[in-house]
């Protein structure tokens, strides 16, 4: 059978690395496709929201809107401990699949990444069946269509990617884990478009970003944990698991069929993990904002929390009750360690979780349920005083500020804002190396160390978004313009014909489509440079 629309998720793959190795011959299948798709380089929230990404491209709607920013791990007002958001609270109307199944087509989705399940579908869904973060459970729509699949190929390879240990072997392991994934991802995908014919197919490819996020330092000779003496192998991983994409193309296109319009969307990139957010608790601590300090012993309590975080996860869970406890509640907020700053009136401000921005968030009377700063004026202020200390804070090794721009959550997306949002944003520069270390008259010299065993990640996000757009009537362009990732779901909405709907804040880029006879997307695809040719290569460096 075939698709009309197949939509290809490339998650967190960075684009630039596509196109320099397409150019070098090692992505063969990436090269032919770029070669006949109008390129779109897009916008995107990762320097205000970046966990708002996958739902603004899912929906079409800016999560300045529907408030999920940090869908796995975020406060809700009217609450005091931060929490994963509930599948209860994701509308599924708003997704493009959905829109496109109301209207009358016939639809399948495969692992859209942070999605919840949406209600009556004409089609099928598998959701968190192999995510980078499995946020929800595995499910399925129709709920046998899990089970058909596990029974023939199996559990993804990668439960969650960053626990697999830090060994040249567990590496390794991993490695094998995400190239099965993506084989067996691939095979899945095929016989599932076999199956019927469809208006709009969609797959989320996972192990990009999983690569990613794990493999960064083996290939960067400018990453501080670079090992130069690493087996070729692991310097080799990333590029492995992109030729493991790039060999699924022909398969994909050929199931799709010829007469396919083809949406490739590289979500966001990878690169160096600076990081810089981590630096915060303990500046607000400094600044006085939270809930206590006591000096140097405060630090030492501070320290020993740090420590507990490194605990294996059942006895870190212990000690987390056990400081939340009545008995511990003085002492630890004299600290200024709480395990959750808000449900404490001692705090003034506090971070929140946003991804690879800075997120401090008010513990505003009235919003906040043990509320300690007064809307208006006095939160004004407030909001002042952080920006200029934010601003201050330098890196001692350079004497450079460490962040690049500092904004409310009203400059950046109005009064109407959700008022889920952080109410200040910070931007960290990426040109330092890893941020460990900052220092400033107001609080001193702060360290904060980027590495973590619950999640050693070398590599983090980068901003480079793209949609490559291919089939029928499509001319291929180098750069056809640019858009916003809020334009994806109203592009392919308009493609299979369906009315836009008003709430929409996208729009449809222009395919620039020809009355001409079908190009054959399939067209110059051949076998991707293997796992096993790469062995004798060696890693391009990175620019």
């Amino acid at each position: 059978m075939t698709t009309r629309i197949l939509t290809i998720g490339f998650d967190a793959c960075e684009v630039t690395l596509v196109q320099r190795w397409a150019a070098e011959g090692k992505l063969p299948n990436f090269a032919a496709l770029a070669r006949d798709s109008r390129t779109f380089r897009l916008d995107n929230p990762m320097e205000t929201l970046p966990g708002a990404l996958w739902p603004e491209i899912s929906t079409g709607r800016s999560s300045s809107k529907t408030g999920h920013f940090c869908i796995p791990n975020q406060l809700h007002t009217g609450e005091a401990m931060l929490r994963a958001t509930r599948p209860s609270e994701i509308d599924a109307d708003f997704y493009f699949w959905t829109q496109a199944s109301r209207a009358g087509k016939r639809v399948a989705v495969i692992d859209p990444a942070q999605a919840v399940p949406a209600r009556g579908i004409d089609g099928i869904q598998l959701v968190d069946w192999g995510s980078h973060e499995r946020t929800f459970d595995t499910s399925s729509d129709p709920v046998e269509l899990l089970d058909d699949i596990r029974s023939t190929y199996g559990e993804h390879p990668i439960a969650s990617c960053d626990i697999h240990g830090e060994t040249a072997s567990e590496y390794r392991r991993l490695l094998r884990g995400l190239l099965s994934g993506a084989r067996t991802r691939t095979r899945l995908v095929c016989e599932l478009i076999a199956r019927e014919a469809w208006d709009l197919f969609s797959v989320t490819y996972s192990e990009s970003h999983c690569a990613g996020h794990h493999f960064w330092h083996f290939m960067d000779p400018g990453h501080p944990w670079h090992d130069p003496h690493a087996a070729r192998k692991l310097q080799d991983a990333l590029l492995s698991v992109y030729a493991a994409l790039d060999e699924a193309l022909p398969a994909l296109l050929a199931a799709a069929g010829r007469d396919a319009k083809v949406f490739a969307v590289f979500s966001h990139g990878m690169g160096l993990n600076h990081d810089g957010p981590q630096l915060l608790p303990e500046v607000l601590v400094r600044l006085g904002l939270a809930a206590g300090n006591l000096g140097a012993a405060g630090r030492l309590l501070r320290r020993a929390k740090t420590a507990v975080t490194y605990l294996p996860r059942p006895i870190k869970a212990v000690v987390k009750r056990l400081a939340r406890s009545r008995a511990l509640a003085a002492p630890v907020a004299a600290a200024g360690c709480l395990v959750d700053p808000f449900a404490s009136p001692r705090t003034r401000a506090a971070f929140v979780n946003n991804n690879r921005c800075g997120g401090i968030r008010l513990n505003l009377r009235g919003r906040e349920p043990f509320g300690s700063v007064e809307p208006g004026a006095e939160a004004e202020a407030m909001l002042e005083l952080l920006r200029r200390e934010l601003l201050a804070l330098r890196d001692p090794a350079s004497g450079a500020p460490i962040i690049r721009h500092v904004q409310t959550a009203s400059e950046a997306f109005g009064p109407d804002h959700h008022i889920d949002l952080p109410d200040l944003i910070c931007v960290f520069r990426t040109d330092l190396g890893m941020l460990e270390h900052c220092e400033s008259p107001a609080v001193g010299h702060v360290y904060a160390p980027v590495y973590h065993p619950h999640a050693p990640r070398s590599g983090d996000h980068s901003v480079n978004s793209q949609l490559w757009i291919s089939g029928p009537g499509i001319v291929g362009t180098p750069e056809a313009g640019s858009g916003n990732v809020l334009d994806i779901a109203p592009t392919i909405l308009d493609a299979l014909g369906v009315a836009l709907p008003e709430w929409l804040d996208g729009r449809p880029l222009s395919l620039g489509d020809q009355a001409n006879t079908p190009i054959n997307v399939n067209a110059g695809m051949k076998p991707a440079v293997t796992a096993g040719e790469l062995g004798s290569e060696t890693a391009s460096p990175v620019s």
